[in-house]
């Protein structure tokens, strides 16, 4: 599959991480440290992402390998006006045969609440869609409201909650997923 390097709608624009530096690993890493509380409520790799070495290894390991094998996208999602760094969304597990895709994000905590992870998914959408995919998927812990409430206001359907569908080997315990849709005779 082929994506857009650059995605641009009113507010923010949508960059490839690819070919990452580690001046880039670094401003990541900023902003990962400073709303780890947060983020490791719901995504794993906060625990572990300790330095601004473990975000280059993301971004050269996993971002850059996958842009170029056309597998996963991720976008550095910064503002339009002073492209000051807000968060990253992803496109993974790209299922070509099936038309399928699911998106994960997660922005700074001083970005949240103030639509701009909205308005990315809403600037990515059409192009996936563009790409040929006609179904995307959109996964959550039930109790992350705020990722539920994006899906929300971007028209995505609650198809169901898988139950107990993942480990946390942080918690050790298991949790829920919400699966969210959006189809393209839906956009």
């Amino acid at each position: 599959m082929i994506m857009p390097e650059k995605i641009t709608s009113e507010r923010v624009i949508l960059q490839a991480a690819k070919n990452p530096t580690f001046k880039l690993a670094e401003e990541i890493y900023a902003a990962v440290d400073k709303s780890r509380e947060n983020l490791k409520k719901w995504l794993p790799w906060a625990e572990t992402t300790l330095s601004a070495e473990d975000e280059f290894m993301y971004l050269s390991d996993w971002c850059d390998k996958h842009w170029r094998e056309g597998t996963a996208f991720a976008y550095l999602i910064r503002k339009s006006n002073n492209s000051e760094f807000l968060g990253v969304i992803d496109i993974i597990k790209v299922d070509e045969k099936n038309k399928t895709s699911e998106i994960g994000y997660w922005l700074s905590s001083d970005a949240e609440g103030k639509g701009y992870m909205s308005e990315a998914l809403k600037a990515l959408e059409p192009e996936l869609f563009k790409a040929g995919i006609n179904r995307i998927e959109i996964r959550n812990d039930p109790q992350n409201t705020h990722s539920a409430n994006v899906a929300k206001r971007a028209g995505y359907h609650l198809d169901g909650v898988l139950r107990q569908d993942r480990w946390s080997e942080n918690k050790q315990r298991f949790h829920d997923s919400n699966i969210w849709s959006k189809l393209s005779s839906e956009q």
